[in-house]
């Protein structure tokens, strides 16, 4: 006889599924009911649902609870990442800012910065040293201004660098000050090329009349002067 492979299964006399006693209720018709409205159960653990096959009771008060404090959350993490961004490009723009100026400063590489500065120092020793039984006013200018003007002298380039920024900044904090103080500058140096150039034309005036003479001399006496 042939065997009969379409036939039907009776899964509990074969063991498939072992025999249970008893009555099964579908969980769509008792678990998934809703409660009543305005029920007491219900406003404290709210209606009964199934997910995927899962009875899951979701209280609205809960649910708006953690939805706030998720929201929150949120908002406090976002406004502090942006602070902190604000923040650090802030450091970061004024670092290179700074580390730019400073590195402008000296843009000439032929001055020699160390030996100009170790130079400068002691000069500002030297106005120290030289003032140093003068009273408050000259003790306190002549470092200073010994040891500007040899920085000045040989490190002239970073030191007008130095000037310029020292101004630019100046004028930043103290505009009307800069530039009264700019004024100022500009007629001490329009005065000292005034003189320079005097000085330079009586020179070259007593030389040429000093020269012009002793030829003269040299013409009528025969002398060798």
């Amino acid at each position: 006889m042939a065997p009969v492979f379409y036939r039907d299964i009776d899964t509990v006399k074969e063991h498939v599924i072992p025999p249970e006693s008893g009555t099964v209720v579908s969980s769509a018709a008792k678990e998934a009911a809703m409660s009543p409205n305005g029920s007491r159960v219900s406003q404290i653990v709210g209606d009964n649902r199934l997910w995927d096959g899962i009875s899951v009771r979701t209280p609205t008060y809960m649910l708006g609870l953690f939805e706030n404090w998720r929201t929150n959350i949120n908002f406090q993490v976002a406004r502090a990442c942006d602070a902190l961004d604000k923040a650090s490009s802030k450091y970061y723009r004024e670092e290179r800012r700074i580390t730019t100026t400073i590195a402008n400063l000296h843009s000439d590489p032929r001055e020699e910065l160390l030996p100009g500065l170790t130079y400068s120092l002691v000069a500002a020793m030297s106005g120290s040293i030289l003032t140093r039984n003068k009273n408050i006013l000259f003790r306190l200018t002549a470092p200073i201004a010994f040891g500007a003007a040899c920085c000045s002298y040989v490190l002239p380039v970073t030191f007008g660098n130095t000037m310029d920024l020292l101004y630019g900044l100046e004028k930043g904090v103290f505009p009307r000050f800069a530039d009264g103080q700019r004024a100022v500058y500009v007629r001490v140096h329009d005065l000292m090329t005034k003189s320079i150039n005097g000085a330079e034309k009586i020179t070259s005036t007593v030389s040429s009349s000093l020269t012009c003479s002793m030829r003269t001399i040299k013409d009528w006496t025969g002398l060798n002067v």
